[in-house]
């Protein structure tokens, strides 16, 4: 990846809501889009090829995440011109309850399409693309639940036709079924530990 640094998982992808804003008070038409793409402390489903699982990104996982390069696109589409791009034409802010944004899109043909497909609510949602570094999630298997107590990097967020929860990267899946032979090994243990003690 772009930009990837030694010791990162690869990119992640989460959906969220997103709304268009209404005319400014002077009447002015721009075409902004705003939203809440990570929000903190919310159990969430994620699907993912070896089942589901419950994630949690905790308050504070964005404290120094790199927010510096990041795209509004379509779909996650990285052939197509951006909507928009932090820092000049969107605005990121990191707050108690997680990330906002506010995107104003240029004046094109594909901008107006995806602003008024918004505004109608036929597109109601949006994904967001990040990478976790090491040591930044835990897994408990005995829950099924994965934490996300640090964040390194927000790549992009997409404007999507289906708000749906895609599948999570390779090293996610892998921490997760690593967590799950964990807890099948501490359990065999404990069994042959109470058939031991039976037979002595």
């Amino acid at each position: 990846l772009p930009g990837r640094k030694e010791g990162y998982s690869m990119k992640e992808v989460r959906i969220t809501e997103i709304r268009a804003a209404e005319p400014t008070a002077d009447g002015a038409k721009a075409l902004i889009l705003s939203g809440r793409p990570i929000v903190y402390d919310t159990p969430t489903t994620i699907n993912d090829y070896s089942g589901s699982y419950t994630e949690i990104i905790k308050r504070g996982a964005l404290d120094g995440a790199d927010l510096s390069d990041v795209r509004l696109l379509y779909n996650h589409d990285v052939n197509k011109v951006p909507l928009a791009k932090t820092p000049k034409t969107m605005s990121l802010e990191v707050d108690q309850a997680g990330l906002t944004f506010t995107a104003t899109l240029p004046e094109t043909a594909g901008a107006k399409e995806v602003y008024e497909a918004v505004k109608r609510g036929d597109l109601d949602g949006m994904s967001f693309a990040f990478t976790v570094p090491e040591g930044g999630d835990s897994y408990d298997a005995s829950t099924n639940t994965r934490t996300i107590t640090k964040i390194a990097k927000v790549y992009e967020c997409s404007v999507v036709p289906y708000a749906a929860y895609p599948t999570t990267s390779v090293e996610a899946r892998s921490a997760r079924e690593n967590g799950l032979k964990k807890l099948q090994q501490r359990q065999q243990a404990k069994i042959l530990f109470n058939q031991i003690m039976r037979e002595g």
